[in-house]
């Protein structure tokens, strides 16, 4: 499928500016047409460069890079996993599987038995084909406006 390897790494700060602009495309596609003007406002100042520099020191984010480039992203923060995007020109060619298993992985390093996240409804279809349960719907606010989103969990061997 490539030519070169996906190597997976931890994010470092000077990959904030990076990261925030591939989130944002990745969003401005896929879920922006769901957002309100309020919750798209929200979502980009969430992963703005300055926040994802502050998440880089303050979780542990993984990237995704072929050749030399970021094609996709995903974080842990405790036990939830956040942040996870790919560069829309790769989506569906295995870099958010591959992310993925990379993650659940560093997780049973941690000691977790099972990981949580939220997904859009855009996110659903990856996480029921690998193995995710749906907990249930929920609404939750970020910083004051809401987001209708489904709490989803893993079991980890």
């Amino acid at each position: 499928m490539f030519s070169n390897k996906i190597i997976i790494r931890h994010a470092i700060e000077r990959d904030a500016e990076e990261l925030s602009e591939m989130i944002c495309e990745n969003a401005k596609t896929m879920l922006a047409p769901h957002y309100t003007k309020e919750q798209w406002d929200n979502f980009s100042l969430y992963y703005s460069p300055e926040v994802v520099r502050k998440k880089i020191k303050e979780q542990f984010v993984f990237c995704a890079e072929l050749n030399g480039k970021i094609v996709g992203t995903v974080a842990l923060d405790n036990d939830f996993v956040v942040g996870f995007y790919t560069r829309l020109e790769y989506l569906n060619q295995s870099i958010g599987a591959a992310l993925m298993t990379h993650l659940e992985a560093f997780a049973i390093e941690k000691n977790l038995n099972e990981i949580q996240l939220t997904s859009s409804p855009e996110g659903l279809k990856f996480y029921f084909k690998n193995g995710w349960e749906k907990v249930k719907d929920i609404t939750f606010d970020h910083h004051g406006v809401d987001f209708e989103e489904t709490l989803m969990v893993k079991k980890l061997k």
